[in-house]
Formats: C-alpha cells, sequence, structure tokens
C-alpha cells in the first residue's frame, strides 16, 4: 500500500470516529433533554422546548446517516482493497460491442454478427497480446490453447450468437441467456427446438461471451435494443403465420417480458405467441440499487477495484467468474422497467395482451426474489394457458431437520390463492419416506396430483438458481457428460480453506445440473405447441 493510501485510510478512519463521538454527544443531549421537558410540560414553554426536542431528533437523523454513510463507505473500501489484483480482462475490453447508441433504421441482424466477429477479432489480439501470460495455468479462459479454451473445450464457441434455420421452420424461437452468462446455458434447449422443426437464433447479449470489463461498462438499454434487433431479423427468416417464441434464462428471462411489454404499444415491434423463462429475474434483492454507488466509492478510494464485487479466477469457459457491480445496478433497472410496464398496463386494461406465460422455478433461489415473481408478474396474468412451475426442496424425512424452510413464509401464503387464472404446478415429494416425486396441478381452484417417475438424486437437497436449464448430460456441467478435455464444472471437488482459492465456494455447492431436465424440455416443448394453437382463454387443466 503507497503513502497516499495510507493516509486516506487514517483518514476517513478519523472522520468515522468524529462523526461517532459527535452522534453520541447529540444522542445524549436529546436523552436530556426530554427529560427536562417531561418534568416540565405544564410550563408555558412548552411549544418552544418541544420544537428544541424536534431539532435535536433531526440533528440526530442527520448525524446518524451521515454516519451510516462514511461506515458503508468505510467497510466498502475495505472490502475492496482485499480483493485478489485486477487483471487485464477486468481492465481492457474490446471496443467495437454493440451499444443502442448503434440503432438506427437500417440495423439489422446480420450487421449485429458482424460487429460481434470485430468484438471477437479484438479480444483474440488482447488476449494474445497484452493479456498473454497474466495467468499461467491450465484454468484459464484467456490462456490459449489451455484446458478451459472456449474455441476448443466444446464443440463450437458457445459464447458467440448463434442461428440454426431448418429448410421448413414450423417456427422461430429467439433464447436470451442470463447475466455474466452466454449463449452456452440454452444450448439444449435451443438444439431441440431446432430438432423440433424451429428456426432458433441463441442471442450473445451486448457485454457478454468476451470479458468480465465488457459487462462493467454495459447498459440495460444496450441488452433491449439488441433483443429488439433479434426479434425482427428472426420474424424475417420465418414464415408470416408461423409462430414467434420467447425463452429466456434469468435476467433473458425478464428482457423477454420487457419486450413482450414493448411490442404491445410499438407496431414495429414483431409480436410473440409465447414466453417461456427459467430462473426468471423479474424480481431481485433491492440492495442492488445501493451498488449505483460505485462510481463514487472509486472515486474517493482511488481504487478500480471498488467497481467490483467478486474477483475470481476465469475457469468457466462460457460464463464470467468476476462480478462487476454494474451487473447489479443494470439487472435492478430491468427489474424496474418490467414492473412499470406491467403497472401501467395493468392500469389500462390491456394485461389480455400479453402472450401466455411460462415460467420454470426452483422454490428457493439465491439469486432472485421468488415472491416478486409470483406477485409482480403471475397474480397480473389474465391467460388459463400461462403457467407457474415450481421445483420443490427433497422433503424426504431424513433430511428434514438440516433443511432451511424458512422461504415458506413469503413463498405459500401467495400460493394459497385460488382467484388467479394461472396454472400453478409443483414438483415435490410424493411423501416423507421417499424420494420419489409426483405433480400437484392446481387449476380453477382444484388441485390433481399426477405420479412421475422421477426421483431426487442422492445428495440433492434442491435445485439452483443456475441449475435449471442445464440437463445432467451437459459435457461442461453435467454429472453424466463426457468431455474431451477432462473438465467438469458440475462435478468439480477441491478441499481447501475458501480464502486460500480464487474460485467461489458454491461451485462446491449448488447443484450445477437439472437432474429433472428431460422432464421439464419435454414439458416446456409441449407448452409452447398448445400455446401457440389455442385461444388465450382455453382452460389447459386436463393438460399433464
Amino acid at each position: 500500500m503507497n503513502n497516499s493510501t495510507t493516509r486516506r485510510t487514517r483518514l476517513i478512519r478519523l472522520a468515522l470516529w468524529i462523526l461517532l463521538f459527535v452522534a453520541i454527544l447529540a444522542a445524549a443531549a436529546l436523552i436530556s433533554e426530554w427529560y427536562r421537558i417531561s418534568q416540565s410540560m405544564p410550563d408555558r414553554g412548552w411549544n418552544l422546548d418541544f420544537g428544541r426536542l424536534l431539532g435535536l431528533v433531526a440533528a440526530n437523523l442527520v448525524f446518524t446517516a451521515m454516519l451510516a454513510t462514511v461506515g458503508l463507505l468505510f467497510l466498502w473500501v475495505r472490502a475492496a482493497r482485499a480483493l485478489p489484483d485486477l487483471r487485464g480482462w477486468h481492465i481492457q475490453k474490446p471496443e467495437s460491442e454493440f451499444s443502442f447508441s448503434d440503432l438506427d433504421q437500417t440495423y439489422r441482424l446480420d450487421d449485429y454478427l458482424k460487429q460481434e466477429d470485430q468484438v471477437f477479432q479484438e479480444l483474440d489480439d488482447l488476449i494474445r497480446g497484452p493479456w498473454a501470460n497474466q495467468f499461467p495455468g491450465g484454468y484459464s479462459r484467456y490462456q490459449p490453447d489451455s484446458i478451459i479454451d472456449p474455441e476448443t473445450v466444446t464443440d463450437r464457441n458457445w459464447n458467440r450468437s448463434l442461428i440454426l434455420s431448418p429448410p421448413n421452420p414450423v417456427g422461430g424461437v429467439l433464447l436470451l441467456h442470463g447475466l455474466s452468462d452466454s449463449p452456452y446455458s440454452l444450448r439444449a434447449l435451443g438444439q431441440r427446438y431446432y430438432a423440433e422443426g424451429y428456426t432458433v437464433v441463441w442471442l450473445r447479449l451486448p457485454g457478454h461471451g468476451t470479458n468480465p470489463r465488457a459487462l462493467a461498462d454495459v447498459s440495460w438499454e444496450d441488452w433491449t435494443s439488441a433483443v429488439r434487433i433479434a426479434v425482427r431479423g428472426l420474424r424475417e427468416k420465418i414464415p408470416d403465420a408461423a409462430p414467434l417464441i420467447l425463452a429466456g434464462y434469468s435476467n433473458g428471462g425478464a428482457l423477454c417480458v420487457d419486450y413482450a411489454l414493448s411490442a404491445i404499444h410499438d407496431d414495429s415491434l414483431p409480436r410473440a405467441n409465447a414466453v417461456v423463462m427459467f430462473s426468471p429475474m423479474i424480481g431481485i434483492n433491492p440492495m442492488a440499487r445501493l451498488t449505483r454507488l460505485y462510481h463514487t466509492v472509486a472515486l474517493v478510494a482511488h481504487n478500480q477495484k471498488a467497481q467490483w464485487s467478486s474477483i475470481h479466477a476465469e475457469i468457466d469457459p462460457f460464463k464470467y467468474s468476476s462480478w462487476p457491480m454494474n451487473a447489479n445496478v443494470q439487472a435492478w433497472a430491468v427489474t424496474q422497467a418490467v414492473e412499470r410496464k406491467l403497472a401501467a398496463l395493468k392500469k389500462r386494461g390491456q394485461l389480455g395482451e400479453l402472450p401466455p406465460i411460462l415460467a420454470m422455478q426452483s422454490v428457493v433461489d439465491s439469486t432472485v426474489v421468488v415472491p416478486k415473481l409470483i406477485t409482480v408478474l403471475f397474480d397480473r396474468l389474465e391467460s388459463h394457458i400461462s403457467e407457474l412451475f415450481l421445483f420443490d426442496v427433497n422433503r424426504v424425512e431424513s433430511l428434514s431437520n438440516l433443511l432451511n424452510l424458512s422461504f415458506e413464509k413469503s413463498v405459500v401464503p401467495k400460493l394459497k390463492r385460488t382467484d388467479r387464472p394461472y396454472r400453478l404446478t409443483v414438483l415435490r415429494n410424493s411423501n416423507s419416506d421417499s424420494g420419489h416425486l409426483t405433480l400437484l396441478t392446481r387449476s380453477h381452484g382444484e388441485v390433481v396430483e399426477h405420479a412421475t417417475d422421477l426421483t431426487w438424486p442422492v445428495g440433492v437437497v434442491s435445485l439452483s438458481h443456475i441449475a435449471l436449464p442445464i440437463p445432467p448430460q451437459d459435457p461442461l456441467y453435467g454429472v453424466t457428460g463426457n468431455n474431451p478435455s477432462g473438465l467438469s464444472l458440475g462435478t468439480l471437488s477441491m478441499r481447501a480453506e475458501p480464502s486460500a482459492l480464487m474460485i467461489s465456494d458454491s461451485l462446491f455447492v449448488r447443484c450445477r445440473n437439472n437432474p429433472f431436465y428431460q422432464f421439464m424440455e419435454d414439458r416446456v416443448v409441449d407448452w409452447t405447441t398448445q400455446a401457440c394453437t389455442l385461444p388465450s382463454d382455453t382452460d389447459t387443466s386436463d393438460r399433464c
């Protein structure tokens, strides 16, 4: 640490102690004044004394706010300085990345793909130039020919956009990945839709698939603009009468809903016939809003690391491991935009114009707020075809004392409402003595149970935010896949103190794949087929 950094740290500490001392004095003065007034209330000076008391209360609030702000700043700066050193991929980025300012009347999907070619050429120049040998070792996506080189770890570089079109498409599907993610996360679903005869577009959203610094500078308007370009391009590639489906994972799910809402009032945007979402980011922790202060903190601290929530080794070829504060800010902005548009649409009585929506969601999710998915979105929907599908936790009796069921306080009461038209399905244990699963389906206030041949795998207690769109046979994140490189992030196991590793310990705890993926995929394809052919008010309670 240099002298100027040490001096700033000492000043911050001194300011913190001064404010704490002043706040204590103010609190003492407030208590003293309150006691004095309580002894002299009958006196004529009550009005004046009461005004003095209010002034002291206000002063205390101001000092407390100042104290909290300085304390937050101090802790933020300390946490940032404790992060590992930044590498080239945290500081530099390809400069040709698409932004919403590039959009004009002539810009098409082909232009987006050409611009993406330039982005990846610039990325390759950085990898082979200034970033060369910055992180020696076999596990770095920015080390050419490493074990996790995105160009060679699977059949293609799934960080990039891809379009597959059959000779006579029956429809079109746009796939939108999640935050810090890449098209790889919806690779299996897209391949299934292509096999069913659909034209499929895997869109790489701006700021993704390259390096973490790109995500630190992107805006949510860049994402929404790219989605509009992709939908228009997809619509041109399929017959006029063919259905158009939007499918999104996490942040991509929120972007699907945002587009569907925008298309209602913009005739230039082709309308979707159905929306499918996996772990949709409709609601996130409100604390994400506070991260907007990161620019100020970085400026005060004179440290670029204050712009980052975490710095990890980039060992995943198709997902950033490091997390910039800007990702939280932009995700929060997307969720707020969706909430505002939904509220406005309800006020105008136009919610019936939304396409049917299917959401697949784990009841426990450390990334998104599940109750928000219910109250903000599904409780407002009017279509009987729309469906919320929940994966419950493993409630087998032998695990009962290990389960944290606090989520039930906020989720279960919202699911007990019977006056909502959407269909609710829960995949859960058939009984507490068995890992076998059954489907509970609520439709029109009635609950029907269907047996399945599904069983919880040994050792799996719940699914996770990142698991849903990934099959267990996935070569990278699966448990049964065969990756020629020998890398399997789905079965990664190490023993060490967390502080000794440059990777998140969540890699060893969270499910990286969905053991019920094939069941889910079949259900999704069946649902979209029916949703695109049935009128919006059709009763679908007999579907399983």
